[in-house]
């Protein structure tokens, strides 16, 4: 197990914001072109479909599989850093709502994980979480199972 650094952590979340970014951009005009709405009331339905796909990219998926699919691309998990285990619900909120944190002061809540020894940014000191990268003996990425690491 080794623990993911910046720039897979930088590539993993670049790919989830695009992903993120073209669903909701699809389903805002999806919904607001047929119906006509007017431009405040569709920047309120963006802000309610930001967060509502946001709860569910960063909180819903994640406590299922462990990861995104962003970070899944690179063999990326989110364990509870004080147990090696799966992250809790809590965790998952708590760190969603976290990266807010660490986008408000420029990115450099991301930019800690370059500096810290278990690669942690801001919102996973916040969360109690950390992200590692599974392999076997081979270098092979292996996905951590429901019952955690051991």
């Amino acid at each position: 197990m080794t623990y993911a650094g910046f720039w897979i952590r930088f590539a993993a979340h670049l790919i989830d914001f695009i992903l993120l970014n073209l669903v909701e951009v699809g389903l805002e005009y999806g919904i607001s072109l047929p119906l006509g709405l007017s431009a405040v009331v569709q920047q309120v339905l963006g802000v309610i479909l930001s967060f509502g796909l946001c709860y569910f990219y960063y909180v819903v998926i994640p406590m299922r599989r462990g990861t995104t699919l962003g970070k899944q691309v690179f063999g990326i998990y989110v364990l509870d850093a004080s147990t090696g285990g799966l992250f809790t619900k809590k965790q998952a909120v708590i760190r969603l709502f976290s990266y807010l944190l660490s986008y408000a002061i420029v990115g450099c809540g991301f930019l800690m994980a370059a500096f810290h020894p278990q690669k942690r940014a801001l919102h996973d000191l916040i969360a109690g979480t950390v992200s590692v990268r599974r392999r076997n003996g081979m270098g092979h990425l292996l996905p951590i199972e429901k019952t955690g690491l051991s």
